[in-house]
């Protein structure tokens, strides 16, 4: 393998990485946010629920997580798409196999 075919293929590996290390826990703390509700500290120091939040909100925290977890899927596929066409034959994402 040559050091242009190599900087080939660490490229898109390096920007999805940044885009998802940086992305998904952003998208984390949104989802934990939007799931907190209003808080306030009494004169002691305690954190107290004053509102629970709400229904949109733990929704809208819900699709978070599950968008979450469906790019770690996906990402975990397209990792192991090689593997899968050549020990399965399945060609997940229809970019293996050349053509053969």
């Amino acid at each position: 393998m040559s050091l242009f075919e190599l900087l080939e293929k660490i490229v898109p590996v390096t920007l999805a990485g940044l885009a998802f290390g940086a992305g998904l826990p952003a998208l984390y703390a949104l989802g934990v946010r939007l799931l907190a509700g209003r808080t306030e500290y009494t004169a002691d120091g305690q954190l107290v629920e004053i509102e629970p939040p709400s229904t949109a909100a733990r929704v809208a925290s819900a699709l978070v997580f599950v968008l979450i977890v469906g790019v770690i899927i996906v990402a975990i596929l397209w990792v192991a798409k090689d593997f899968i066409d050549h020990t399965f034959g399945w060609n997940i994402f229809g970019v293996t196999g050349g053509g053969h």
